[in-house]
């Protein structure tokens, strides 16, 4: 479930979603006649029902939310026309709360739940079991939901039938398992992935066939050797489906490395991910012929020679099957993971080789916005994020993608949702930083950006866009904050003389 940095509001959007809730937006603004009145930390939905259910988390250290936030939750549900919520404390909860929580579920129909630590620890603990229907059936109870049929003996024995889990598989001869169904090591914050949704280890068998072919021509009178061909290597067959796997295929690449590798009597159990393994379906002698045909019939020798009475003749060999040599076939079983990570609203699937975890197939490992090499996931909408696209919230160092980032409009420090700062510039609404949000307009007040004002040329105070007075002095555009310093300038301009009026031109 949660990991170190994750924000709190994240921990219980998991937990809902491990339950089967769609969450369908952290956080979700409430919005009144056009005017945003507060938020909701999250947003879900019941998909059985459609319901949507209000979140409201403090995660407060030091202090206990009471019955001013609670009454802010309920205001919230109310206007957005919600029946249900959940109160969310990272601490302890005021003793007030239960009691107030039953008068609005008695007299206005909400049905909130109270979460405090304890409880939350709970699911949490239940969420690491994998017993989501618990977690389900928890939330739903209290909710006044309808929850899922809870699973029987009978469904266990089924699923057990299907999958197979906690099983050991034996492989006569198979390249190791060095690679496990882990998150990928090129993420950074790859913590946030949590434990995979789905895990399959295949076990696929490939025949190996290392062979030789050696054939030579030699001058019929002189018993010269005029050419000869030397063909050795390995064939790699797909032994599942009796085809030849080829030469720049990932899969015969790493057979060629790594072959050598595999160990006899190798046997590997189910932990927290399913093995699949595909039986051999060829026959091997019928194969080994085949082979032997087509590597006679692509090595033939042409070779012109001249006679004792100096004319020129050419000699044809072509190797019989027989000449190519068999020094070994070996069956083996490479193992190939099978995985989907899912983390918020998004899934990703892997898969790799077992032996050196290189990829044959990866949804992780181009970044979302321009296709380069993935660093990190964003962990507020988990997209993929390269080191160009990936941002660090200042005051958490949470990694966020740029779309998520909540950027300084002038010196472009990045925040995370829960640490952006409330300033904004007042003429383009951008945000502002605590060290950017200093400067404010001398006649509106307002804080403006550094696209937005302007320095007063006579008292340099600044002034917004919407304020400035500005006149030209010699075709040179200069800006005052008030009318009063425009007379000002002005004054001592007209009084100046020509070396004087050139400096208040030039002058910024």
């Amino acid at each position: 479930m949660s990991k170190p940095g994750e924000s709190f509001e994240g921990q219980i959007a998991l937990i809902l979603h491990s339950a089967g809730f769609v969450i369908k937006e952290q956080p979700h603004n409430v919005m009144y006649q056009g005017k945003m009145m507060g938020d909701l930390d999250v947003l879900a939905q019941d998909p059985a029902s459609d319901t949507l259910i209000g979140v409201s988390c403090k995660d407060w250290h030091g202090q206990t939310p009471g019955s001013e936030q609670f009454s802010h939750l309920v205001e919230m549900l109310e206007f957005e026309n919600l029946k249900h919520g959940i109160f969310a404390s990272s601490g302890s909860i005021a003793d007030t709360l239960p009691s107030r929580a039953e008068h609005v579920r008695e007299k206005k129909g909400l049905n909130i739940i109270l979460l405090d630590y304890d409880e939350i620890e709970k699911l949490k603990n239940l969420a690491y079991s994998q017993k989501n229907w618990e977690i389900e059936d928890y939330f739903k109870s209290r909710l006044g939901l309808t929850a899922s049929k809870r699973p029987t003996i009978g469904d266990n024995i089924k699923a057990q039938k299907s999958v197979g889990i906690g099983k050991t598989v034996e492989c006569d001869k198979m390249i190791p398992v060095n690679y496990h169904n882990e998150s990928p090591e090129y993420i950074v914050n790859r913590d946030i992935l949590g434990t995979t949704h789905h895990a399959e280890l295949k076990l696929g068998p490939y025949l190996v066939i290392n062979y030789n072919l050696h054939i030579s021509v030699s001058h019929p009178g002189t018993g010269e050797t005029l050419d000869d061909i030397t063909d050795n290597g390995i064939v790699v067959v797909d032994a599942q489906h009796g085809k030849v796997v080829a030469e720049n295929d990932p899969i015969c690449r790493h057979i060629e490395k790594y072959y050598t590798n595999a160990e006899i009597h190798y046997s590997i159990q189910e932990k927290g991910f399913t093995i699949k393994k595909f039986e051999p379906g060829i026959n091997e002698r019928g194969i080994v012929q085949h082979l032997q045909d087509q590597i006679a019939a692509r090595n033939e020798i042409r070779a012109s020679y001249t006679t004792a009475k100096n004319e020129r003749k050419q000699i044809i060999k072509r190797p019989r099957p027989d000449d190519v040599r068999i020094l070994g076939k070996h069956l083996i079983y490479v193992p190939t993971w099978d995985v989907t990570f899912r983390v918020g609203e998004k899934s990703y699937r892997r898969v790799y080789f077992g032996y050196d975890g290189s990829s044959l197939y990866d949804e992780m490992i181009k970044c979302s916005l321009c296709k380069n090499h993935t660093i990190a996931l964003c962990s507020e909408c988990h997209a993929t994020c390269c080191d160009k696209h990936s941002r660090a919230c200042k005051t958490c160092e949470k990694i966020l993608c740029e779309k998520s980032a909540k950027i300084c409009i002038d010196c472009m420090t990045s925040f995370c949702s829960e640490h952006e700062p409330k300033t904004n510039c007042g003429i383009c609404r951008a945000m502002l930083c605590g060290n950017c949000s200093t400067v404010s307009c001398k006649g509106c007040q307002t804080v403006v950006c550094s696209s937005h004002r302007q320095k007063c040329i006579e008292c340099n105070s600044y002034v917004c866009t919407a304020h400035i007075v500005s006149k030209k002095y010699a075709l040179v555009s200069k800006n005052f904050c008030s009318q009063s310093c425009l007379n000002n300038f002005d004054e001592n301009y007209k009084s100046s003389g020509m070396f004087g009026k050139f400096k208040k031109i030039i002058k910024k």
